[in-house]
C-alpha cells in the first residue's frame, strides 16, 4: 500500500509541477514581526542617570525609525547593564531577531574605535530572519558620525538586508548617504536636505538628524506581492501528502521531498550572503572589512570583537545539526502541520513555515 501511495505521489508531482510559477521578488520578509532588544553597556560600577536616559532615548529612536520604514516589529524591555552583568545574567529571548548593543564612551573607544569602527551591523547563520546584531558607540567625538545618525545608519543596513535588497542599496546607497552627511557636518550645502531626515524624540523634546528611509522599501511592504505563488492544486496535493505523513504512510524523507516543491530555488539563489558585516568607519574613511577584522594587526580579532555579544551568534548551524547529523523536521513543525490540517492556519502561513525550513537547510527546493 505504501509503495502505491509513493507512486501516486510522484506521478501527481510530475503532472502538477508545470503549473508552478515563481516571481522574482527582492523585497521579502518571512517573519511578520521582528523582535528586537536594546542593551546599553556602561563601564561604571552601576548605571548612572545619564545611562538610563540614554536607554530611553535610543529605544525611542529605534522604535520611531522603524516606524518610518513601516517595518513590523516589537521589542523587549531595554536594559542598562555592566559588561559583567551582561555575561553573567543576560538571557536572550528565544525568538530574539535583532540585538542592539550601545556602548558608552569608554567601552566604545575600547571595543569599536580601536578597530576604526563607530558602529557595525552584522548577520550570521543560515536563517536570514535571526542572528542580527547592531553595535555602536554613544561617543561624543567628531572623528565618527553622531551616535543617533550611526544608529539610523545601522538600522537601514538591517532593514534593507532583511528585505533582500541587493548590495547597491544595502551598502552603497547607505554609505553614500553617510559620506554626504559627514560632509554636511563640516559645510552645509543644497544636497544635505536630501540625505537628512529629522526625527523628533519625545523623551528629550529634540529632533535628531537620521538617515532617510529608502522609499521603495516602504512601498514594497505596503503592496501585496505574488512572492512564490504556489498553485492551489499543488497546495491541495500537499495536504493529502501531509495527511499520509502524519498517519505514518510515507517516510519523513519522502515528505521533505514533497515540501521541497512548495519553495523556489530562485528565491534561495537571491540570498547570496549568510554572513555579512557593514562597518561605519571614521569620517573620510570607509572603515574595516571582514578581512580587516579577522587579520587586524596580524591576529584573528573577529572573535574578540564579537565576544561582547551575549549569545551564540552562529547558533543556526547547531539547530540544524546534532553530532554532525541532520536532525530532520523539528517538533514545532509537526504541530504546525496539525494546525494546517485542522484549518487553524492558512495555506500562506503554512508555506511561510516551509520556507523557514528551507532557509534553515532542512529541506531542499525542487
Amino acid at each position: 500500500m505504501i509503495s502505491d501511495l509513493k507512486i501516486i505521489f510522484f506521478i501527481a508531482l510530475v503532472l502538477i509541477l508545470p503549473l508552478a510559477s515563481y516571481e522574482k521578488v527582492y523585497a521579502t520578509h518571512l517573519s511578520d514581526d521582528t523582535k528586537w532588544q536594546l542593551v546599553y553597556l556602561t563601564h561604571n560600577p552601576t548605571c548612572s542617570n545619564y545611562d538610563f536616559n540614554s536607554v530611553v532615548k535610543y529605544t525611542e529612536i529605534t522604535q520611531k525609525y522603524l516606524e518610518l520604514y513601516k517595518f513590523q516589529n516589537s521589542n523587549y524591555e531595554s536594559l542598562c547593564v555592566t559588561p559583567s552583568e551582561l555575561t553573567k545574567t543576560f538571557q536572550a529571548p528565544q525568538d530574539l531577531d535583532l540585538l542592539i548593543i550601545v556602548l558608552d564612551n569608554d567601552l566604545g573607544e575600547e571595543k569599536l574605535n580601536a578597530y576604526k569602527l563607530g558602529g557595525i551591523y552584522a548577520h550570521s547563520g543560515l536563517n536570514k530572519n535571526h542572528n542580527h546584531v547592531i553595535m555602536f558607540c554613544d561617543c561624543s567625538n567628531f572623528y565618527y558620525s553622531e551616535p543617533v545618525w550611526t544608529l539610523s545608519h545601522e538600522l537601514s543596513h538591517f532593514v534593507l538586508y532583511t528585505l533582500n535588497y541587493n548590495s547597491d542599496v544595502i551598502e552603497r546607497l547607505v554609505h553614500k548617504y553617510d559620506n554626504t552627511f559627514d560632509k554636511c557636518r563640516e559645510s552645509y550645502s543644497s544636497e544635505c536636505s536630501a540625505v537628512i531626515t529629522k526625527l523628533r524624540i519625545d523623551a528629550s523634546a529634540y529632533s535628531y538628524s537620521v538617515m532617510p528611509p529608502y522609499k521603495p522599501a516602504i512601498e514594497s511592504q505596503s503592496m501585496e506581492t505574488e512572492e512564490g505563488v504556489v498553485p492551489t492544486a499543488l497546495i491541495e496535493l500537499n495536504k493529502y501528502i501531509t495527511q499520509w505523513w502524519t498517519e505514518g504512510k510515507i517516510s519523513e524523507s519522502d515528505y521533505s521531498n514533497a515540501l521541497g516543491f512548495l519553495v523556489s530555488q530562485e528565491e534561495l539563489d537571491d540570498i547570496k550572503e549568510r554572513e555579512v558585516m557593514f562597518a561605519d568607519g571614521p569620517v573620510n574613511d570607509s572603515g574595516p572589512t571582514w578581512f580587516d577584522i579577522m587579520n587586524y594587526k596580524g591576529t584573528n580579532n573577529k572573535e574578540k570583537l564579537f565576544s561582547i555579544i551575549p549569545y551564540d551568534f552562529q547558533s543556526d548551524l547547531k539547530r540544524v545539526y546534532e553530532d554532525g547529523k541532520q536532525i530532520g523536521l523539528p517538533e514545532w513543525f509537526k504541530e504546525t502541520v496539525t494546525w494546517w490540517l485542522e484549518d487553524k492556519i492558512t495555506d500562506d502561513e503554512f508555506v511561510t513555515n516551509v520556507k523557514y525550513l528551507r532557509d534553515m537547510g532542512l529541506i531542499q527546493p525542487h
